[in-house]
Parts: structure tokens; sequence; C-alpha cells
């Protein structure tokens, strides 16, 4: 099993929950509920890029892959997103804990 594969499935797992839970009370619109999914499997796979292993030269070219799936996009969306909830304080707050300018830092 990948050393990254336990803590992308922990993840992949915990972030529909609490999603479901936040949108249940309609506290969450759905664009930025999925922006969020997606974010955070972004965030947790840069956290955890590992080192090149000799048994599996593959693995850092899946994670890199996993990389740019949840990652390209992200700085643009959370622009739209902010100026498309501008005034709302909820949305605003969940959204400014995101770095705006991940996709420069991506040289892979």
């Amino acid at each position: 099993m990948h050393k990254i594969t336990p803590y992308f499935l922990l993840v992949a797992l915990t972030l529909p929950l609490i999603s479901c839970a936040a949108e249940s009370d309609g506290s969450v619109p759905a664009d930025v509920s999925s922006y969020i999914q997606s974010r955070d499997n972004c965030d947790s796979l840069r956290g955890d890029i590992p080192e090149p292993d000799p048994a599996d030269p593959g693995n850092l070219d899946r994670v890199i892959s996993d990389i740019n799936k949840y990652c390209k996009g992200t700085d643009q969306k959370l622009k739209q997103l902010k100026e498309k909830y501008s005034g709302n304080e909820s949305v605003e707050k969940l959204l400014s804990t995101y770095e705006e300018n991940i996709e420069a830092d991506m040289s892979f």
C-alpha cells in the first residue's frame, strides 16, 4: 500500500460527511462545498509528497497526477467564489482559510 493512501482515504471519506452536514442546514452553497472538498484533497496531497522510492518508482508520478487533478484551477475558482459570495460572512470566512496562489508553487 502506498505511503499516502491511508491519509488520502481518511480525508476522502470524512470530507463528504462534513460537507453534507453543513449543506443540510443550507449554510454552505453547493459550489462552495464542492470547492472545499476538492481543495482540501489538493492541500492534503500537497502536504504529503513522498520521496522517490526505488521500490515503487511510479508512486511519485501518481501523487503528482493526483495533485494536478485536484489543484489545477483552484486559484481561479477561489477568486470567483470570493467575488460571487462577497458580503456573505460565513462563506467569506470559509474561503479565507485557503491560500490564494498555490498553483504558482506547483512546478511538477
